[in-house]
């Protein structure tokens, strides 16, 4: 009988440990997480557009979230631009520094077709610029990739509306190892940056400008290593068929029919409301492109591509290999983004191909930066940071 009190009086004050722990918790431990969230940057996507919107070069690089058509359609709105670039993450290189005009990169919103045309629908809902940039991804044209190309989906799953799970992120991390216990305690002694916002921003200057264009800062000035390094994941996806690289079915002769028809009728419907609308299909790597020519008849969708679409009175600019640039793999991020010079080259194209695209680019800085920065993946810039390109890729390329 006697163990038996002495036993509950133990649970008893088991319990009351726990809920002063709780209580502490809530006291101490959630305030300071909501200030690391807040000092960081990493919740702070408001602030970090209005900063960009009034031309100051700040960084948003957060690592609560990655899903962010939330911020890019805010900062679309913001600045209201004449031009806009849209399509995935490989169209984020082109940077405001080739554009004379109002500029925003849309890029990394649109993963299919039906994206690409609810984005398309948002952004005009807020403003109509006077021109557009659409790069195209080949595997878009595929129904492994996207069954319905005309299917009705959202834009956005609104993961910017911060809530609980963020509370978690900065412990997560520390326990991960991806944050070190002085970044931790950072705001306690004035340790974060205030021209970046979020932990990617605040470590390795990765992240969005001013005119959403993203920085792959970190990898490229050899401070992490590269996710795709020299190729590997990429050739992996071309030698499995898997993932961007599915293969055509078989008997299939080109694009699928139905994603052509869906992207005519997005290319329509923007000629239609008065904005010249310029369409490219992007880059891969040299080394890429050559294991994709190795298996061609597996690629119909890419190499018929360009054909197909003039078929429909698109006349997209075909710029798969990037030898047609003068560009080459020490110049691409991975096996198919290419870096910023490589898209300063592609907008100097997209000019000569097409004059009207002239009022909005500034190819005077062009031509510098091609010119200066031949064989660079990024242009070099001190607001974001002083260190220097690397061989990030070891392809022993000349990085002066």
């Amino acid at each position: 009988m006697v163990k038996s009190l002495s036993n509950t009086a133990f649970i008893l004050r088991y319990l009351k440990i726990l809920l002063l722990l709780a209580i502490a918790g809530l006291v101490v431990v959630t305030p300071y997480t909501c200030l690391w969230l807040y000092e960081s940057g990493d919740v702070a996507m408001e602030r970090a557009i209005g900063t960009q919107a009034a031309g100051t070069f700040v960084l948003f690089g957060s690592g609560v979230s990655q899903d962010f058509v939330d911020y890019k359609l805010r900062l679309y709105e913001a600045v209201k631009p004449a031009i806009a670039v849209v399509g995935s993450s490989r169209v984020m290189q082109f940077r405001g520094a080739g554009f004379r005009q109002a500029y925003v990169n849309v890029g990394g919103t649109a993963g299919n077709l039906p994206v690409l045309r609810s984005t398309l629908d948002a952004m005009l809902r807020i403003h109509k610029p006077k021109a557009v940039i659409l790069g195209l991804d080949f595997w878009w044209f595929m129904p492994q990739w996207n069954r319905d190309p005309f299917e009705n989906v959202p834009p956005t799953s609104g993961s910017y509306n911060y809530g609980f799970e963020s509370l978690k992120k900065p412990w997560a991390w520390l326990l991960e190892g991806k944050i070190s216990p002085a970044e931790l305690f950072a705001p306690l002694w004035g340790g974060f940056r205030d021209t970046r916002f979020g932990i990617m921003a605040q470590q390795t200057d990765d992240g969005f400008g001013p005119d959403g264009s993203w920085y792959y800062t970190g990898e490229i000035t050899g401070r992490r290593h590269p996710f795709d390094f020299q190729f590997h994941d990429t050739l992996k996806q071309v030698n499995h068929g898997i993932k961007a690289f599915y293969r055509a079915n078989a008997g299939q002769q080109g694009p699928a029919a139905e994603h052509l028809d869906a992207l005519t009728e997005i290319y329509c419907r923007l000629r239609a409301r008065g904005i010249e609308v310029f369409v490219f299909i992007a880059p891969v790597a040299e080394r890429v492109l050559a294991a994709m020519r190795e298996r061609e008849k597996f690629y119909p969708h890419l190499f018929d591509l360009r054909n197909a679409l003039l078929e429909r009175g698109i006349d997209a600019l075909d710029l798969t290999d990037p030898k047609l640039l003068g560009s080459g793999d020490c110049e691409f991020v991975d096996g198919f983004h290419g870096g910023e010079v490589t898209y300063m080259r592609i907008l100097r194209a997209m000019a000569d191909r097409w004059p009207a695209l002239l009022s909005y680019v500034n190819m005077e800085r062009i031509d510098a930066a091609i010119r200066d920065w031949k064989g660079r993946a990024l242009v070099p810039d001190e607001r974001l940071t002083a260190l220097p390109e690397t061989d990030f890729m070891r392809w022993n390329c000349p990085k002066r």
